[in-house]
């Protein structure tokens, strides 16, 4: 079991700022040439969007989520604020706008493997001073911030800032991958990269742990200060202050990956909540992803505490 007794009596907030898309997904055998239309098969309309997605994921992990955002006044919209409901998150914080849709992810999975364009719509019209004042009324200190990119950049950027000044842990998922200044690193103390995203900061693609402990150093020169770079199948590298913790991917058969990274950051978080280490969250979240892959669509993919405990007891008696 990952949630422990004296964990949950000190118990921080998991305080998601972040996008909300719904996803329409569709499967094909070959990805298209240009100007080529293929036939594709298994179409998914689900709710997603990288901070539903991590929210869903902490809240299935049972921290304690509130979720500060922004959808259209549309079907998509409904559908979305639903599906947060129905898992237990408060929607009183989400902006509903009547000039700009909800986002939307058009993804397009190939052989367990995904391509994905946005249309961002309500998300970017999220406004700093919105998200600041409901972050004021919802904050304690060292509750666990967590945010991404499908936002506007400069109201995400300055949002980190605002969250480190009232004493709330910080956690960035710069994804889709965007440079940033490095005035802001100092404001983050959980930075969570894959490959791609590493490259695009650093200029450095990992594949082992000594390029992952250079790219590391790239980013804590300009101030960050724990660094976890995920790396597909073979798992992911932190280096904190202190230490370079290695863990090792599942094997496990993939099918999806649409909500992997997602998955991870929103477990992540959630362990964090619980007060326990670094090291014990980054386990524990692994497993989470090892069985979001194995599943198809976005939120519907996430695996519950209970699931996550009942695979892996399962997979020890095998």
């Amino acid at each position: 079991m990952f949630r422990k007794k004296e964990a949950i009596d000190s118990m921080k907030k998991v305080i998601v700022v972040g996008s909300l898309n719904m996803d329409l997904t569709i499967k094909v055998d070959n990805i298209p040439s240009k100007g080529e239309t293929i036939q594709g098969h298994d179409f998914l309309l689900n709710a997603g969007g990288k901070g539903g997605n991590q929210a869903i994921a902490a809240v299935k992990s049972k921290a304690e989520v509130l979720f500060i955002g922004s959808v259209g006044k549309d079907p998509f919209g409904t559908e979305i604020l639903s599906s947060l409901k129905s898992n237990g998150i408060n929607t009183d914080y989400i902006d509903i706008q009547s000039t700009e849709p909800t986002g939307i992810a058009m993804i397009v999975c190939h052989e367990s493997d995904n391509r994905i364009i946005i249309n961002p719509g309500a998300n970017n019209s999220l406004s700093f001073d919105f998200a600041k004042e409901k972050l004021f009324e919802l904050a304690k200190e060292e509750d666990i911030f967590v945010t991404q990119f499908e936002n506007d950049l400069s109201t995400t950027l300055k949002l980190i800032e605002y969250a480190k000044s009232i004493g709330m842990t910080t956690l960035l998922n710069p994804a889709p991958a965007k440079l940033f200044s490095s005035e802001y690193y100092k404001y983050i103390d959980i930075l969570v990269i894959n490959q791609s995203e590493c490259e695009m900061l650093t200029n450095i693609y990992p594949r082992s742990t000594e390029e992952c402990e250079k790219a590391a150093n790239i980013l804590k020169e300009k101030g960050a200060k724990n660094i976890v770079i995920t790396l597909g199948r073979h798992g992911s590298v932190t280096i904190t202050p202190d230490e370079t913790i290695k863990i090792s991917a599942h094997k496990v058969d993939a099918i999806d990956s649409t909500a992997a990274g997602d998955s991870f950051i929103g477990a992540l978080s959630a362990q964090l909540s619980f007060g326990n280490s670094l090291k014990e969250a980054l386990i524990y979240a692994t497993k989470v992803s090892a069985i979001t892959v194995t599943r198809e669509g976005a939120q519907i993919s996430i695996p519950t505490l209970e699931q996550v405990n009942e695979f892996f007891e399962s997979k020890k008696e095998e």
